[in-house]
C-alpha cells in the first residue's frame, strides 16, 4: 500500500515531476555516454600502442633501455628455446625477436634521426598491425621481391620528400663503434593512428641489417610477446621475469607508464564525473520534492492524524524520491545505451574536430565507446545513493511539518 500511494503522489503534479525527470534522464544520459566515451578512448589508445610498438610484453638485455647501445643483444635462440619449452606460453604467446638501430635516414633532400626495427616479416604481422596499415596505392610490408626493402610511415616520407620505389640511405654506427650506410629503396609506407610511433619508426628485414651491424648470427635486441589479453600479462610477466633473472622483462605498463596511469584511473574518473552529476541533480531532485511536501503538509498531518506512523511517512517520501530517481535515471542509461550501441563498432570520428592533432600526442582521433556490466552497476550504486541521500531532508521536513499541524 505504501509503494501504491508513494508512486501515486509522483504523478499527482505531471509537469513537476517531468521537468525533475527530464533533467534526470538527460544527466544519466550525458553521463553514461561521456563516461563510455572516456573509457573507449584510453582503452583503445591502450589497443593501438600495444599493436603497433609495444606489444603486451618486451624482453631485453639489462644495458640495451640504458643508452639503446648496439652491442646489449641477446641470441634469440636461447629465449626461443625456454619460452617454447613451457607448454602454457607455448600455447599462449606470439612472439618477434627484432633488431633496434637508432640511426640517420637521408634522402637527396633532408635527413631525420629514426629507429630502424630489424624484423622477421612472418613474426611481426603476428605482432603487430603495422602491416595493415599500409595501402594498397602505397606498397607492401617487406615483400620477397624487394632487395633491401624498407617500411617508412607517411610522416617520415613526407619530411623526406619521397614515394614509393625512391631510394633512401640509413646510416648507424655499429659494435665496432664504426659508421655504416645501407641503401635502401622504399617498398611501404604507412599510417597508423599513433603519430609519435609514426614520427621515428621504420622496418627493414632483420636479415638486410644484421650483416652490418658486427653482431654474431642470431643476435638481436629485442623480443616482443604478444598475449591473448591484458589479464593474461599479470600470470606470464612473473613467469618470464623468472626464467630470465639476468634481463629486463617489461610489460606495457611499464613501457608506457603515463598511458598505463590513464588506464589505471580510469575507472576512478568515471566514478567521480558521475558522482559530479548525480550531486548536481540531487540538488534540483531535494529542491522538487521539498516543494511538494510543503504543499501537503496538511495532507500529511491527517495521514498522522488518522493513524499513519512517522515512521510509514517518512518511508513514503523516502519512496517517492527514490522512484523519481530511479526512473529518470533508467531512462537515461537506456537512452545512453540505445545511442552507444551503433557507435561500438562504428567509431566515433574525432578528425572533424582537431584533424590529426590528437594523433600527435599518441592518441587515436577514431575512438570506440565503451559499454560494460561493471559501469552499469556502478551508475545504479551511484544513482540509488544518491535518491537516497535526496530524500532524506525532504522526508524529515514533512515529520517537522506533520508534528507542528498535528
Amino acid at each position: 500500500m505504501l509503494i501504491n500511494l508513494a508512486w501515486k503522489n509522483i504523478w499527482r503534479n505531471k509537469l513537476r515531476s517531468g521537468v525533475i525527470l527530464g533533467a534526470i534522464t538527460i544527466g544519466l544520459f550525458a553521463g553514461t555516454f561521456l563516461i563510455s566515451f572516456l573509457t573507449g578512448w584510453i582503452v583503445g589508445t591502450v589497443n593501438t600502442d600495444i599493436e603497433t610498438q609495444f606489444s603486451h610484453i618486451q624482453i631485453h638485455d639489462t644495458a640495451f633501455l640504458a643508452n639503446n647501445d648496439v652491442n646489449a643483444c641477446f641470441f634469440r635462440d636461447d629465449v626461443e628455446e625456454k619460452i617454447n619449452g613451457d607448454g602454457m606460453l607455448r600455447a599462449s604467446v606470439k612472439t618477434a625477436y627484432r633488431l633496434n638501430l637508432t640511426g640517420m635516414l637521408a634522402s637527396p633532400y633532408q635527413v631525420v634521426g629514426v629507429t630502424a626495427k630489424g624484423v622477421s616479416v612472418d613474426e611481426e604481422k603476428q605482432v603487430t598491425t603495422v602491416w595493415k596499415q599500409i595501402p594498397d596505392s602505397l606498397g607492401a610490408f617487406l615483400p620477397d621481391d624487394t632487395r633491401l626493402g624498407i617500411v617508412v610511415s607517411r610522416k617520415i616520407a613526407d619530411k623526406l620528400k619521397v614515394k614509393l620505389r625512391s631510394k633512401v640511405v640509413f646510416t648507424f654506427q655499429d659494435v665496432h663503434g664504426d659508421m655504416q650506410s645501407i641503401a635502401f629503396r622504399v617498398c611501404g609506407i604507412y599510417k597508423t593512428t599513433n603519430g609519435m610511433f609514426d614520427e621515428n619508426n621504420v622496418m627493414m628485414r632483420c636479415d638486410d641489417l644484421s650483416g652490418y651491424t658486427g653482431l654474431p648470427s642470431g643476435a638481436v635486441h629485442e623480443a616482443a610477446v604478444l598475449l591473448p589479453d591484458l589479464e593474461t600479462c599479470k600470470t606470464v610477466v612473473p613467469k618470464l621475469k623468472e626464467m630470465f633473472p639476468d634481463m629486463i622483462v617489461q610489460d606495457w605498463n611499464e613501457l608506457n607508464p603515463a598511458l598505463s596511469m590513464a588506464m589505471t584511473y580510469t575507472d576512478s574518473m568515471a566514478i567521480i564525473m558521475l558522482a559530479i552529476f548525480l550531486l548536481a541533480l540531487s540538488f534540483g531532485v531535494v529542491n522538487t520534492m521539498l516543494m511538494a511536501v510543503l504543499e501537503r503538509t496538511r495532507e500529511l498531518a491527517m495521514l498522522g492524524a488518522i493513524g499513519m506512523s512517522r515512521r510509514k511517512i517518512f518511508s513514503m517520501i523516502m519512496l517517492e524520491t527514490v522512484f523519481l530517481t530511479l526512473l529518470g535515471s533508467m531512462v537515461g542509461m537506456a537512452l545512453g545505451v540505445a545511442v552507444i550501441a551503433p557507435l561500438l563498432e562504428s567509431g566515433i570520428d574525432l578528425s572533424f574536430f582537431m584533424e590529426d592533432q590528437f594523433e600527435d600526442f599518441g592518441f587515436s582521433s577514431m575512438v570506440y565507446p565503451v559499454l560494460n556490466a561493471k559501469m552499469t552497476v556502478q551508475i545504479l550504486i551511484l544513482v540509488i545513493l544518491a535518491g537516497v541521500l535526496s530524500a532524506i531532508y525532504p522526508a524529515r521536513k514533512a515529520l517537522k511539518k506533520t508534528l507542528i499541524n498535528s
